[in-house]
């Protein structure tokens, strides 16, 4: 029931379970010495990468917002200096790392959709893995920082009926209560039924903005109803999803342990979506995550990440890591 799950995860994504971060708010923390410390590392002949990294990969998303303020404030761009000081990979890891976490989400989601096609993987992981409220705060961001509404770039950048789900997901249109109304799941049932297995095809239309809305409790009945399973992939924009929406729907962590595999697996490096991966979860259940990798995938994450980079880029992505 892969159609199913695709709409049931992206309306939940419900954790079972404490999340464990790998990064918290360092303390005591003074935002005036950690931007005279990063000044340093890069003033005069050479860079001192360590001191950077000791300084943006041990503060929380919120923390280096305010200490890169603060180094603006007084000593320019702190974003500029990284960029001349900095090359390769780990100059991108620490200009990401001088954002909030909005903002960084913000300029995550336009990458995935200003380059050549989409990245329909990260888009999707991106925008299901946020609730309501943070969405809202990326559409307010977007807006300003790019002139136009994230919605307006999701329109121009997909089709279908994966269009219109992540434009309703992105409008912060799914209910994260979990207050269950049995009588109006079991008239969504009916619907669901009458709107597909029932009839030639499946009504697309009716399927998003059911499950936008939809509450946990409609899983049961639909499984214990045991409906035919066939209209799964009638909808082509959507079947992509099914493998990683599943795994969401029952685990998060699993789900993200894979998208951390799929990075470094095979020749080369996703670097972009480690980096992303790496750092929009280190604050939450990367915790949980390397849990997951290690049992999945029998080696560690950080020792998976290790072999497949190098240098400072490495250093910087360990120490969010562990």
């Amino acid at each position: 029931m892969g159609f199913l799950f695709i709409f049931f995860v992206l309306c939940f994504g419900t954790i079972f379970g404490q999340d464990l971060p790998t990064l918290v708010p360092a303390a005591p923390f003074d935002p005036n010495s950690d931007a005279a410390r990063l000044f340093d590392a890069m003033n005069g002949l050479g860079t001192d990468e360590n001191k950077i990294i000791s300084v943006l990969c041990y503060r929380t998303a919120s923390q280096r917002d305010v200490i890169t303020t603060t180094y603006n404030n007084q000593h320019g761009s702190l974003a500029k200096d990284l960029q001349s000081e900095l090359t390769g990979s780990f100059q991108t890891l620490s200009i990401m790392l001088t954002h909030g976490m909005i903002k960084f989400l913000s300029i995550e989601l336009h990458e995935t959709m200003a380059r050549p096609g989409t990245d329909e993987p990260s888009l999707t992981e991106v925008i299901m893995s946020r609730s309501n409220q943070e969405l809202d705060e990326i559409e307010t961001f977007f807006n300003n920082y790019y002139g136009h509404s994230l919605v307006s770039e999701i329109e121009a950048d997909t089709t279908g009926s994966y269009r219109q789900l992540l434009i309703q997901m992105a409008e912060g249109r799914r209910d994260e209560t979990m207050l269950v109304n049995m009588t109006a799941v079991q008239i969504d049932v009916v619907d669901l039924y009458e709107g597909g297995p029932a009839i030639d095809g499946t009504d697309e239309n009716l399927y998003i903005n059911i499950f936008t809305l939809l509450l946990l409790a409609l899983i049961c009945p639909f499984k214990q109803n045991q409906l035919n399973n066939s209209y799964c992939i009638n909808v082509h924009e959507l079947r992509m999803l099914s493998s990683f929406a599943v795994q969401y729907s029952a685990d998060k962590a699993l789900y993200f342990s894979s998208r951390f595999h799929t990075t470094i697996a095979g020749a080369g490096t996703a670097d972009r979506d480690l980096m992303r991966l790496t750092v929009s979860r280190c604050e939450t259940d990367l915790g949980n995550i390397k849990i997951a990798y290690q049992n999945i995938y029998g080696v560690s994450l950080s020792t998976a990440v290790s072999d497949d980079t190098s240098g400072s880029y490495r250093t910087a992505l360990l120490a969010l890591i562990d």
